[in-house]
């Protein structure tokens, strides 16, 4: 269904909602591009110009010159603002920004003016000022996880997890194999997403006729000097505060949960030789939170 609407701002200003169950909207006006890097194009009529934008990901803008017809894409970060024209310029250009589905606002006020790319693995958003016939777009950084990685939006920022298998390393080892390959460090658990993503991710890899109780893959966490043996029990040493934690964008520790009497002892031998965490898991189904197929250990 397609709504129209009008505003008087100087010169006649059209702009039509495509509307669907997704967010997103295109917006339309008569308009042309003004400061950009580059651009594509397809030999489609306006329509269909528009609907390529609207189901393309990354696409947040199309231009269309009825002297020229010929459908110009502009992907988000290669274009930086757009002028207004009138409506008798025969040059239109659709940009797509969220939208409340259940309206069909007549200028673009009623909108959001902002929008964003988001998958997975990859996220950017935008944001759209208006001063005058300058409409100036303002895109984030790009983040984009690794193949196989997932991105998780974190209090602190945009943070990628992924599970690497390898045959059986130390933490130090597997510590520079996160520098060497990714340019990363062991991450924690900060959501409870997080923690049930890796587990889901783990649980698959156990072989099903392994002769082991439990596997495990290292996590962030080392202990402390002044944590390291049995008898170092103070409260600087309950829990995960006997541990340095070297992940920068972790909050929140709630989702290191212990396995046993729900304390990180791992030293059965009193000599503090258990000094890294580790998360456990086998074959049954990993559920962290009701049994203890899953869980930090050292």
């Amino acid at each position: 269904m397609t709504a129209i609407g009008l505003q008087i701002i100087n010169t006649i200003l059209l702009i039509r909602l495509l509307v669907s169950a997704n967010p997103n909207k295109m917006v339309v006006i008569n308009g042309e591009p003004r400061t950009f890097t580059n651009y594509s194009t397809a030999s489609l009529n306006w329509n269909s110009c528009m609907s390529y934008c609207y189901q393309m990901l990354t696409c947040i803008a199309v231009h269309y010159y009825d002297q020229n017809p010929e459908c110009q894409i502009f992907e988000i970060g290669k274009i930086y603002d757009l002028k207004q024209l009138d409506a008798y310029s025969g040059k239109i250009m659709a940009v797509k920004m969220i939208s409340d589905p259940t309206q069909c606002s007549s200028t673009s006020d009623g909108n959001s003016m902002r929008g964003e790319v988001s998958t997975s693995s990859m996220y950017q958003n935008y944001s759209i000022t208006v001063d005058q016939d300058i409409w100036s777009i303002s895109a984030s950084p790009l983040y984009k996880c690794p193949d196989s990685f997932r991105l998780f939006h974190r209090v602190l920022g945009m943070w990628c997890i992924g599970v690497v298998t390898t045959g059986p390393i130390t933490q130090q080892d597997g510590s520079q194999l996160c520098i060497q390959d990714y340019l990363g460090i062991l991450s924690g658990f900060d959501t409870e997403d997080e923690l049930r993503y890796m587990i889901d991710t783990v649980v698959p890899l156990v072989p099903f006729n392994t002769p082991y109780l439990w596997y495990g893959y290292w996590i962030n966490g080392f202990r402390k000097e002044t944590c390291r043996f049995s008898n170092q029990t103070s409260s600087d040493c309950s829990g995960i505060k006997g541990f340095t934690l070297t992940d920068p964008l972790l909050s929140n520790t709630n989702w290191y949960l212990w396995g046993y009497d729900g304390q990180p002892n791992g030293m059965s031998d009193g000599l503090g030789t258990s000094n890294c965490i580790a998360n456990r898991v086998n074959i049954n189904n990993g559920d962290a939170m009701k049994q203890p197929e899953a869980n930090q250990y050292i």
